[in-house]
């Protein structure tokens, strides 16, 4: 995969969700990556903690939910900044 912010750190998808555009929000083992319907690949945040991530996208779009199972925490992500709480 190669995208906006050159290549991303991993090629290991653990989970995907939608948003209203058509793109995808992917998380793998170290980021998580935004694909937009025109296949464009964007680092959204990093997340080099995170086991077994989960995702969900809110309501409105505004923020990701990330379960991280392995660590038994659930991250905020907001889709703007890219600021995890």
């Amino acid at each position: 995969l190669e995208g906006e912010d050159g290549r991303p750190a991993s090629q290991k998808p653990c989970a995907v969700a939608s948003d209203r555009a058509g793109g995808w929000y992917v998380t793998t083992t170290d980021s998580l990556l935004h694909v937009s319907a025109a296949g464009r690949i964007r680092t959204v945040a990093t997340c080099e903690d995170c086991r077994r991530p989960g995702i969900a996208l809110s309501p409105d779009g505004s923020a990701l939910f990330l379960a991280d199972t392995g660590n038994h925490k659930i991250r905020r992500v907001e889709v703007a900044t890219g600021a995890v709480s």
